[in-house]
């Protein structure tokens, strides 16, 4: 499973993902995700950060451009 599959497989089980730094950070609805998914997580790790727009404070990069360009 690629890095795309397992996004959308989140996605899918009401789960969201983000990140903060080189951590990444699961919310769901559903507290008991597949073992699998949580498996292809760990496995796709450097694809799904570079992926996931990087937090900072509650703010992402693109919150920061946006504001930068007002």
């Amino acid at each position: 499973m690629n890095a795309i599959e397992t996004l959308l497989l989140v996605w899918a089980a009401g789960g969201v993902l983000s990140r903060t730094g080189d951590t990444l950070h699961l919310e769901s609805r559903n507290k008991q995700l597949p073992p699998e998914l949580k498996e292809a997580i760990r496995a796709n790790k450097t694809e799904l950060l570079a992926m996931l727009p990087h937090h900072e404070l509650g703010r992402s990069n693109l919150d920061r451009s946006a504001q930068q360009l007002r």
